[in-house]
């Protein structure tokens, strides 16, 4: 809670007039001012995100420029009316802005060291041991050191227990890591100081908001000064967007995702899997761990696997469109929280890159950040020398992009753009959704992109908007326009009321402002553009956008430095700066001489873009672990998995498969489970229209379970009443390379796998302007996506890679299976045993019907009733016929497959509207 003496402070203002200091760190101060009426609320400007401190602040920053007393003497103010976060963040402003005037390491040691702080930490005979260590340090740890009591942090040098002989410099090195990375990444706001600085500067913001969060809003529009003459009015309205869930949704719908797969070879993803994911609690059960969100094991592989195996089934796609093989630079930003960054490299290793070599990925870590104490802006620690940190927020992927030479690396391999997406949300790449956000951003040479869906008013999410800026520029008045996101902690301070669409009546009502997803899509020079004016201006505020400081967290905090029974467990508030990915887009507008309308705005094609659609379409995120007995399942494991088979749901209803049970209620499917279960790969469409064609009619009974983790599949009229579970070793493709398995030797025919890329590409070109065929022909000379929507096919680089590696070859040698007419009946899922965990997909069965296609193996089964527990097994090469004996009983018939080739195959063939012919073609000696 924010504390009594400070809310006094604050309300003693004078109210007839109260003038507001904005704070900008960087080398130098620059304190602008904006007249409020009386007892109104603030006028603040969301866009730059510059919190008002307090008057007191305001006016010892504007007298200080003429001080000539010295630093110590500036601060031994007695004036019992400022609160003490406010006192130190002023003199931490002035202290940043002093250290960054001189120009070595050793001058900055020896102005900190004869700082009375510092000083008296120096001297203290109980920091004996920090001193020694200190003198055979390089200068520069010596700055990062000293840092630390001159920004009132001396207690993280603090001993109270002595280790082994080398724990104090092993210890050091550990904390000077943590320093290094929080020095460079926030050296635009003075690094170490710097972040001390303004992360109080935040607080002191904060809390004045938390106390005028009951005082009246302003009707849909902020005044903010820039400079005492240059005035903008800023507005938020509801932003139009190419509409996925209209009534014509389905056609917009194939026509984006056409030009979305034409754009693949241009395309790059970045995922942000750096965060803590504190509320998953998840734990390594065998090591008792604790496990970051990029591991959670959903439906029984880990995140970063599902995300990966989305965007191959789209790179197969394009593949058995085009024959044309695509390797996705992939950038994941990692962290150190959970041992997140060796979890992943590890994860990376152990799937042998997924087959898309290592050469295809670009793993960079995000610094973690102090936690910080909200009363007193003093550091939490872990352990003794051991601050706790956190991630600072995803937004400090765009810094990192540049520092750690990611934005270079992708311009490398010819992309302009980049999809992305958070780890926690494995519903993004559902259907159409991914392919069309990246169809109109490349159509529209966007700069960025939200892919957005409905929300229910009073939803605990941020939403993307429409921002009016009426800027007084060159004599005349302008306006910029641009979409972005706010945050839903935002709404009251920016005036934004969170109405209900209009006509709505029900009691969960939508709210015009649609939901901010998180799922991106970006211009990747137009990003690099922003970061690197903001290098060059210094301006922090750009370069780290969105800004926050959440004071209404509370942490269960032990001090490590309280010994013995005095050390108690206590709530604690506590938070850290971070700053948000999606609001790069605030400082990517368009520029307009008029007002315009939210539809004319959007029909001006400016550079950022809103594409909508159905929410399970979307999002549905994992972020925190239910409660147990909760039926609260909103960002849980639980109720993601609940999504993903409503799904399922409306997928095989546009399937024509008959008798589908219904979920249940959130009671039931917490209770006795889900309806059914349908788990397939995505490489089976992904698009619902490809899927369609490959899954027609037939049934799903109550309690059953059908899984197809295979991607060539024809099922007609198959009726399951258990479990059927259809296993491809080889669901797109064959790896390739000499690789050891169990003792075996591979050769270049390859283990037969599921992920992964080609041998041999060496920087080859996508063709462009070729048609498209009605039909493909064998894998190697089929035509490039060429000419949709009559726009030209862009040329672009498949990265180099190592013939050493292995790859997976997406090629014609997959498993096959071919059901017509086939009952499945069994006992199928014990859906009462006490172990089943659905969104793991871990579950006991009683019986189940299993096909397992061993590289590129066939299975057919026509006329048939399959009753009981069965396991059919497809050597590699081979293909199994099923067959209804004469007595009743199943026959199988094994042969070799006919020069290795495969008996049938989908032909792909693109229609004019972004519709997908499939053909199924037999083999003549078939």
């Amino acid at each position: 809670m924010v504390s009594d003496k400070f809310a006094t402070v604050m309300n003693s203002h004078n109210d007839t007039q109260r003038l507001r200091g904005f704070f900008r760190a960087g080398s130098e101060h620059h304190v602008h001012f904006a007249l409020v009426r009386p007892k109104s609320r603030p006028l603040r400007c969301h866009a730059p995100r510059e919190r008002i401190l307090t008057e007191s602040l305001k006016n010892y920053v504007e007298t200080q420029q003429c001080s000539h007393i010295s630093f110590d003497e500036e601060f031994q103010v007695t004036d019992e009316s400022i609160h003490p976060i406010v006192r130190e963040g002023r003199r931490l402003a002035t202290l940043h802005r002093k250290v960054t005037a001189l120009t070595t390491c050793a001058e900055k040691v020896a102005f900190l060291s004869e700082l009375h702080m510092v000083r008296e930490f120096l001297h203290n005979a109980e920091n004996i041991a920090i001193q020694e260590a200190l003198r055979s340090l390089p200068i520069q740890d010596q700055y990062l050191l000293l840092c630390l009591p001159a920004s009132g942090q001396s207690h993280v040098l603090k001993i109270v227990k002595e280790g082994t002989p080398n724990y104090l410099m092993t210890a050091l090195e550990k904390l000077l890591n943590t320093l290094r990375r929080v020095e460079a990444f926030y050296d635009s706001i003075g690094g170490v100081l710097g972040y001390q600085a303004k992360s109080l500067q935040l607080i002191a913001a904060g809390m004045e908001e938390l106390r005028e969060e009951q005082q009246a809003k302003h009707q849909g529009k902020v005044l903010c000064h820039d400079d005492p003459f240059a005035m903008s009015e800023r507005r938020f309205h509801v932003p139009k967007a190419v509409d996925l869930a209209a009534e014509d949704g389905r056609e917009v719908a194939r026509l984006a995702a056409q030009a979305g797969l034409k754009s693949m070879p241009l395309m790059a993803e970045i995922y942000p899997v750096g965060g803590a994911g504190d509320r998953l609690g998840l734990l390594d059960e065998i090591t008792g761990e604790c496990l970051p969100a990029a591991m959670l094991p959903y439906c029984g592989r880990t995140m970063m696997e599902v995300l990966l195996r989305d965007l191959q089934a789209r790179e197969y796609l394009y593949f058995k469109l085009t024959g044309q093989q695509l390797v996705t630079p992939v950038a994941i930003m990692t962290s150190e929280a959970k041992g997140n960054d060796t979890r992943m490299h590890q994860l990376m290793e152990s799937q042998r890159w997924f087959g898309r070599g290592k050469d295809a990925f670009r793993l960079f870590r995000q610094p973690l950040v102090p936690v910080m104490n909200v009363e007193n802006g003093k550091w939490l620690l872990s352990d003794q020398l051991h601050p706790m940190t956190k991630p600072g927020g995803h937004g400090a992927i765009w810094k990192l992009l540049k520092d750690e030479g990611v934005f270079s690396w992708l311009e490398h391999q010819g992309r302009e753009a980049a999809i992305i997406r958070q780890i926690s949300n494995p519903m993004a790449g559902v259907d159409t959704t991914l392919l069309a956000l990246a169809g109109v951003g490349t159509s529209r040479r966007a700069a960025f992109g939200f892919m957005s869906c409905d929300r229910h008013v009073g939803a605990a999410e941020g939403v993307n908007v429409l921002q009016e800026n009426k800027v007084w520029r060159d004599g005349r008045w302008q306006y910029e326009y641009g979409l972005t996101n706010i945050e839903y902690t935002e709404f009251d301070r920016l005036g934004i009321t969170d109405q209900p669409v209009e006509g709505a009546h029900d009691a969960a009502q939508l709210s015009a402002f649609p939901a901010n997803t998180n799922v991106l899509y970006v211009g990747l020079t137009a990003a690099r553009d922003v970061v690197e004016r903001a290098i060059a201006t210094r301006s922090s505020d750009q370069l780290m956008p969105g800004l926050i400081f959440n004071l209404k967290k509370k942490v269960a905090y032990t001090d490590p430095l309280i010994e013995g029974s005095a050390a108690m467990q206590q709530k604690v508030q506590a938070g850290r700066m971070e700053c948000t990915m999606q609001n790069l887009a605030d400082y990517m507008v368009e520029r307009f001489d008029s007002q315009m309308t939210s539809a004319e705005a959007a029909a001006s094609k400016l550079s950022t873009f809103l594409v909508y659609n159905h929410r399970r379409k979307v999002t549905s995120s994992a972020k925190k672990k239910r409660e147990p007995g909760s039926t609260k399942i909103s960002q849980t494991p639980d109720g993601s998995f609940f999504d993903l088979q409503r799904n399922a749901w409306h997928l095989l209803q546009q399937c024509g498969v008959n008798s589908l049970p219904e979920l249940g209620c959130v009671e039931q499917y917490l209770a006795q489970g889900p309806g059914f279960i349908f788990l397939f790969h995505p490489a089976l469409g992904p698009l619902w229209d490809v899927i369609s064609q490959k899954v027609m009619g037939g049934s799903l009974h109550q309690g059953s379970e059908l899984v197809l983790e295979v991607a060539e599949a024809s099922l007609e009229e198959v009726h399951v009443e258990g479990s059927l579970l259809v296993y491809a070793e080889n669901v797109m493709g064959h790896m390739t390379g000499p690789i050891t398995v169990h003792g075996l030797q591979y050769g270049e025919e390859g283990l037969q796998l599921h992920t992964g890329l080609p041998n041999q590409l060496a920087l080859r070109h996508v063709s462009a302007q070729v048609p498209l065929m009605s039909s493909v022909e064998e894998e190697g000379s089929r035509p490039s996506l060429g000419g949709l929507l009559g726009q030209e096919m862009l040329s672009s680089t498949v990265p180099e890679v190592s013939a050493a590696e292995e790859r997976l070859m997406y090629s014609s040698r997959c498993g096959r299976v071919h059901l017509s007419n086939v009952m499945i009946r069994n006992q199928g899922v014990d859906w009462v045993a006490p172990g089943n965990v659905y969104w793991k997909h871990q579950l006991k069965r009683h019986e189940a019907v299993r096909i397992v296609l061993q590289g590129g193996s066939e299975f057919e089964a026509r006329d048939v009733v399959i009753t009981g527990d069965h396991t059919f097994t497809v050597p590699d090469g081979h293909r199994m016929v099923l067959s209804q004996g004469s007595s009743g009983g199943l026959v199988t018939h094994l042969s070799p497959l006919r020069n290795s080739q495969p008996s049938w195959q989908w032909h792909y063939t693109m229609e004019s509207d972004g519709s997908i012919r499939l053909d199924q073609k037999w083999a003549v000696s078939v």
